[in-house]
């Protein structure tokens, strides 16, 4: 049994590190599915992998937006107000 954990885990762990962010979403919803149809409960640690990564992957596309930002004083109020200096 050990050893078919550790051939899962590679794949998985493959797989992440290959996959694009919608792929990884995917994934997920399909292991979600899954997981609601037993009965839900704690998370399984392959859903917390995949969790894990698409924060990940969300907060690397998210530093590389050209849009954002990166004035560190910056509040997204500050954009919408009326009263303009």
């Amino acid at each position: 049994m050990g050893l078919f954990s550790k051939l899962f885990k590679d794949s998985l762990g493959t797989f992440i590190k290959s996959a694009t962010l919608e792929e990884l979403e995917d994934a997920y919803e399909v292991r979600r599915q899954q997981w609601l149809k037993d009965g839900g409960g704690d998370r399984t640690p392959e859903m917390e992998r995949l969790n894990r990564a698409i924060s990940k992957k969300a907060a690397e596309l998210w530093e590389k937006d050209p849009r954002r930002n990166t004035d560190p004083n910056f509040r997204w109020t500050d954009a919408n107000r009326w009263d303009k200096d």
